[in-house]
């Protein structure tokens, strides 16, 4: 009985052998990226500047997410591989997009 439980210790019922491992790699560049982009912000950056490199690590991070196969992904698996892709591009893409519009002057104040 206690094999089954080891069997199945992957996410969403995926198996774990014995002796895989998780790349913990993606998930710590995002994280990584995203902590440099607010220690760059908390140390004086401009918040721009600071966005667009929190951004740049979500859209690294798709990179990796589509590089990873599912069952190395770790916790940066949630859902499929093209859905995880979509979501971290389209978030990353948002904020340096939002970086980017904060440097326009569109009006004098």
């Amino acid at each position: 009985m206690s094999g089954d439980i080891e069997d199945r210790g992957g996410r969403h019922g995926r198996d774990v052998r014995a002796g895989e491992s998780t790349a913990w790699g993606p998930y710590l560049l995002v994280v990584a990226g995203v902590a440099a982009g607010l220690g760059a912000i908390g140390l004086g950056a401009a918040v721009s500047t600071g966005g667009a490199v929190m951004g740049g690590a979500f859209l690294a991070g798709s990179v990796a997410r589509l590089a990873t196969p599912d069952r190395r992904a770790g916790v940066l698996a949630v859902r499929g591989r093209r859905a995880d892709a979509i979501t971290l591009a389209a978030f990353g893409a948002a904020l340096v997009a939002g970086s980017l519009l904060m440097l326009l002057r569109l009006h004098d104040s």
